[in-house]
């Protein structure tokens, strides 16, 4: 089952400061590389305040049940709590967000690329179109990378 049959993956947006002091203005609190902890989590004290003439589109702001991944190597999952809405996904991330009609916890998600397994079967995908490994992972990468291949190797062996 490939990942973009239960979620739509949507890559984050490019937020500029504001330049001068006239017109409108929305502050947001963007994501940053920082706040993406290795254990899965947000850690909203390492946050950025942004204040920004563009209004954010709804969908490149984090919703509860998110999972946010990052698109440069080493890539993190990390899911987004309750009270977490509202943070702007800067564009070298991505959100998947799970379709409605598919009763798949989103947590898995996060375990799934956070693990080995998910890492050698985006990576693979991956350095099969280039010879030296890439710094940053393009949408269809983790479109396309299949999260049950393989879920029963552990059983067939017996």
């Amino acid at each position: 089952m490939k990942l973009k049959e239960i979620a739509n993956i949507i890559k984050g947006t490019h937020l500029k400061e504001r330049e001068d002091n006239r017109g409108c203005h929305h502050i947001y609190k963007e994501l940053t590389m920082l706040a993406l902890e290795p254990i899965s989590f947000i850690d909203e004290r390492k946050l950025i305040e942004v204040d920004s003439s563009k209004v954010v589109s709804p969908k490149n702001l984090t919703r509860e049940g998110d999972v946010i991944v990052s698109l440069y190597f080493p890539m993190m999952a990390c899911y987004v709590e309750e009270g977490q809405g509202g943070l702007v996904i800067p564009h070298y991330m991505a959100v998947v967000r799970m379709k409605p009609n598919v009763d798949i916890d989103s947590r898995f998600i996060v375990q799934f690329i956070n693990s080995n397994r998910g890492r050698k079967a985006i990576c693979e995908q991956v350095s099969k179109l280039y010879a030296i490994r890439p710094t940053s992972l393009p949408l269809k990468y983790l479109n396309n990378v299949d999260i049950r291949a393989n879920e029963n190797t552990l059983l067939e062996s017996f």
